[in-house]
């Protein structure tokens, strides 16, 4: 391996490591109340490394945002793998999403953070990026079958994407999770079901 090589994966470590490390903190602390020196001391690098890596806490925030997208990405689409059924799909896809909701750095970060530490258009920015597209393409998949109507668009997936973020809110909140996310699944599907021809 050159000593490119090396320095780049060296950099690709230490960066992931500190991404991890804001998970933590932020997951702790919230975003106003966590700091790049306590970052720096859990990924164990100095403070000039963390902005090296990272403009700035906002910076460091995102990124830990898009690893929580990515990996709710990963959960959905092996969740989602080899169902054809429209309904089933979208049944799975939302149980996997709300399951993650119920994960503590998933909802302090993508749910309840986000919004403020990165600022409401380019939270929105972001999770459409991941999910509007995917989204919007399940709803086209019942629309296409028959089973529902939905105008021309993407309203509708925007409207299901915010009920299933206000669905995940209330996991996060909930004394019982595991109940509140059975209760919010079916009352997130019957968003839909209001749609059936």
């Amino acid at each position: 391996m050159s000593a490119k090589g090396r320095r780049e994966e060296y950099a690709e470590t230490t960066r992931a490591a500190i991404v991890q490390a804001a998970i933590e903190r932020f997951t702790a602390d919230g975003f106003v109340k966590a700091s790049i020196d306590a970052v720096a001391e859990s990924a164990r690098v100095s403070k000039g490394a963390v902005y090296h890596h990272f403009a700035d806490k906002s910076d460091l925030f995102e990124a830990a945002f898009v690893v929580m997208e990515e990996r709710l990405l990963a959960n959905l689409t092996e969740r989602v793998a080899g169902i054809e059924e429209p309904w089933e799909l979208m049944r799975a896809g939302v149980d996997a999403y709300l399951a993650e909701c119920g994960q503590p750095d998933f909802r302090r970060i993508a749910l309840e953070e986000a919004p403020v530490a990165l600022g409401w258009a380019r939270w929105k920015e972001i999770e459409e990026k991941y999910f509007l597209g995917l989204t919007a393409a399940s709803i086209r998949g019942l629309a296409d079958a028959g089973l529902i109507s939905v105008p021309p668009g993407d309203l509708t997936a925007r409207m299901f994407l915010a009920a299933a973020g206000e669905a995940g809110l209330a996991i996060g909140a909930a004394s019982d999770p595991d109940e509140e996310r059975q209760r919010a699944g079916s009352l997130v599907m019957r968003f839909l079901e209001g749609l059936r021809i």
